[in-house]
């Protein structure tokens, strides 16, 4: 099985990617969405609202979660410390969860499984990867979505704070896909790299050395 971790910056296309390598045939692990149902959860809403108040929670006892990002997305010693709190509470069951699907993935002879983490070399998941693809877009492309997704230029930067930057995601990933024009150049681009990972998932090293050194 052929591990494909996929990186970039806020609102830059990655999940964009990893939805549509799930149509080409891939296995979907997102974390992201394993993570908000872990915030959902009746006792971590508990320790929520307790820390940081009762408007974190809505009236159905769920994490709001726009609320939420207001108290821990910043550059200031609270909001690093509302993080590391958060994550405190989050990061495990979301990790095991992780493994959990990954281990699942494999014994099911699954070929290529698409790991979607959004702080993915932050949090080590870097090293369960055979391929880090990066998905580029430029700050105006990112702040177009962001802005259909309710933030403004502001909150997609903060959101960037706690994160290594494009410019190092970039240096550390395999491949960089760039994502700064029509949807159908993106995946194109995905198409084939897709196509190479199929025509050596069942090598013994199916990795990296399916590529040529001029992909990246």
């Amino acid at each position: 099985m052929v591990i494909v971790g996929i990186v970039g910056a806020p609102a830059g296309g990655k999940s964009t990617v990893a939805r549509y390598l799930q149509g080409l045939g891939a296995t979907w692990v997102n974390a992201d969405l394993i993570a908000r149902e872990v915030l959902n959860q009746p006792p971590v809403v508990a320790k929520l609202v307790e820390r940081f108040g009762s408007e974190i929670a809505d009236a159905e006892g769920k994490v709001n979660r726009s609320s939420l990002a207001e108290v821990v997305f910043g550059d200031d010693d609270a909001s690093r410390a509302a993080l590391d709190y958060l994550e405190s509470l989050t990061h495990p069951p979301t990790r095991n969860e992780i493994l959990k699907q990954i281990r699942q993935s494999e014994a099911q002879g699954v070929h290529v499984l698409v790991l979607d983490v959004p702080l993915l070399f932050e949090s080590k998941w870097d090293r369960a990867c055979d391929e880090i693809w990066c998905v580029d877009s430029p700050w105006a492309h990112r702040l177009q979505r962001a802005e259909e997704r309710g933030w403004d230029a502001s909150q997609l930067s903060k959101r960037e704070t706690n994160q290594l930057s494009i410019e190092d995601k970039r240096r550390l990933s395999h491949r960089v896909l760039r994502n700064d024009g029509s949807l159908e150049d993106l995946f194109e681009q995905v198409r084939q790299l897709y196509a190479k990972l199929n025509d050596c998932s069942g090598a013994s090293s199916p990795d990296r050395h399916c590529f040529g050194s001029d992909d990246g």
